[in-house]
C-alpha cells in the first residue's frame, strides 16, 4: 500500500505545516508521493533565516530577550519523539538563564500576522523541546525578518494535546489513502501542487 506508513516512521513539522494549511497537500506529499517545489522565494527565504540567525548572535536583545537572560541558543535542531510520532528542525530554540526552553521561527513574510499554521508549528516545536529538554515549553516566538519584530505565542496542554490529534488524523489519512476535502481557492493559486488537484 503506498500510503501506509511503516512502524517508526513519523510525521514531520512540515507534514504539520502544510495540513494547516491545506490537508490534501499533504495527501499529495505524502500518500502520492508527489515532489516538493521549492520555489524561489522559499529559498531566499531560507537564506534571510540564516543570515538572520547569524545577526542574532550580534545583538543586545535576542529575539526580544536581554543578551543576558539566555544561556544557550541552539540552532537547526533535529528532533525526534518516537512516542508521539513526530520530528522536526527547530529553527532556533532559545535556553534562558531561567530554564525556559522556547522555540523561535522565522517568517520571510510582507504580513505580520501570526497565522494558525504558524502556531501549529510553534506547538510541535514546543512538543520535541518538551521531549529532547525534558521539561514544559509554555510559549513560543514567531521573528518576522522582514519588519524585525517578534509575536510571542502561548503554548497550552491543551494545544499539544490537539496537535497528537492533527499527528493521529494525519497518520489515518495517509494509512487509509483518504483524500481530504479542498480548502478555500485562495491559498489554491500558491499550492505547489495545485497542477496535481482536482
Amino acid at each position: 500500500m503506498r500510503g501506509s506508513i511503516s512502524a517508526g516512521e513519523s510525521i514531520t513539522v512540515f507534514d504539520i505545516v502544510q495540513y494547516h494549511y491545506c490537508p490534501r497537500k499533504v495527501y499529495f506529499l505524502r500518500v502520492l508521493g508527489v515532489p516538493v517545489v521549492v520555489r524561489k522565494k522559499m529559498k531566499f527565504g531560507q537564506e534571510v533565516h540564516d543570515k538572520e540567525r547569524r545577526r542574532m548572535m550580534e545583538r543586545k536583545r535576542v529575539y526580544g530577550f536581554a543578551r543576558e537572560e539566555v544561556e544557550e541558543m541552539f540552532q537547526g535542531l533535529m528532533i525526534e519523539a518516537p512516542e508521539v510520532g513526530l520530528r522536526g528542525q527547530v529553527d532556533v530554540a532559545l535556553k534562558l538563564k531561567s530554564g525556559e526552553v522556547l522555540p523561535v521561527d522565522t517568517k520571510f513574510t510582507d504580513e505580520v500576522v501570526v497565522q494558525r499554521q504558524y502556531r501549529k508549528q510553534l506547538h510541535a516545536y514546543a512538543l520535541l523541546l518538551d521531549y529532547r529538554f525534558d521539561t514544559n515549553v509554555t510559549r513560543g516566538i514567531i521573528y518576522f525578518s522582514k519588519q524585525h519584530k517578534t509575536r510571542v505565542v502561548e503554548v497550552t496542554s491543551e494545544d499539544k494535546k490537539a496537535l497528537l490529534r492533527d499527528i493521529e488524523n494525519i497518520n489515518k489519512m495517509i494509512t487509509n489513502e483518504t483524500i481530504p476535502k479542498k480548502v478555500h481557492q485562495q491559498k489554491c493559486k500558491y499550492c505547489e501542487v495545485q497542477k496535481f488537484c482536482i
